[in-house]
């Protein structure tokens, strides 16, 4: 099986950790993912003040764990001078980008050929339930990406007729059922990565908190509408996804608190 990991520098420890007590990455084809350097083309959450480090790619590439960087900004600078020397960094065979920008996308596949690209769940802006327009993304997605993370109320949905080897499924997307904010959150994250000069720290954590953590007031993710708590995945899920052919997966959960990461890394991985 395949998974991806979020935290590769942010939650080093926890990684670590996690794979020298379960041996998971000599079962299992691992990648970790971050968002680093306060770099302008990272999307998904808010830029922290999280830079890379030799002894922990070195942790990683010693153990066959590849590196996946998430420039899934919809707003790309080709000539921003961070994310160029980050592509130059991580240049290796099994390295991915994640991505959602098409210009990127082909700059990557002329110059950075290496590297496998991942199409960001941020950039699903799709209907639910699923339509033919729907199913014609996806499949149009399918040839241009290695593989695609797919939107959570999807994956269930009958009409989701796919090539499921090339689709990442999210495990613990603990977002509500169709969020009506889905794409408008996402751009704002995107907007303040791109326009802010100073990381996490020096803007406040007041302001990254409002714009990053859930806009929904009142929202509770343990509470059961859909048959998927909070669009996480129970365990069930996941067996019968992988029996459907589906092989790739992925962790959230870069911005959790230690023992809450530790804990999700437990539940999906540990019996892996």
């Amino acid at each position: 099986m395949n998974y991806i990991v979020a935290g590769a520098f942010s939650k080093f420890k926890e990684i670590s950790l996690f794979m020298l007590k379960t041996s998971f990455y000599k079962r299992n084809n691992v990648t970790v993912y971050d968002g680093i350097n306060n770099c302008p083309w990272n999307g998904g959450r808010i830029n922290r003040d999280i830079h890379w480090k030799q002894s922990q790619i070195d942790f990683y590439y010693k153990r066959d764990i590849s590196i996946a960087l998430t420039f899934s900004n919809p707003y790309i600078d080709l000539t921003d001078e961070v994310g160029n020397a980050l592509l130059e960094k991580f240049h290796k065979e099994g390295n991915r980008i994640i991505l959602i920008n098409d210009d990127l996308r082909q700059y990557i596949r002329k110059n950075y050929p290496l590297y496998k690209l991942t199409y960001s769940i941020t950039g699903m802006d799709l209907e639910v339930p699923l339509t033919n327009k729907g199913l014609d993304f996806y499949r149009d997605l399918e040839t241009k990406y290695d593989l695609i993370v797919p939107k959570m109320e999807h994956i269930f949905d009958e009409h989701f007729d796919v090539d499921t080897p090339k689709y990442e499924v999210m495990l613990n997307d603990s977002c509500v059922h169709n969020c009506p904010l889905y794409k408008e959150h996402f751009e704002a994250i995107a907007k303040q990565n791109t326009l802010a000069e100073k990381p996490w720290e020096e803007l406040g954590h007041d302001l990254c908190h409002k714009v990053e953590e859930c806009w929904l007031p009142q929202f509770d993710p343990s509470i059961d509408k859909h048959g998927i708590d909070g669009m996480d995945l129970t365990i069930e899920q996941v067996k019968a996804l992988i029996k459907r052919g589906f092989n790739h997966f992925k962790i959230s959960g870069r911005e959790l608190p230690q023992d809450e990461f530790f804990g999700e890394l437990e539940m999906y991985l540990e019996d892996t």
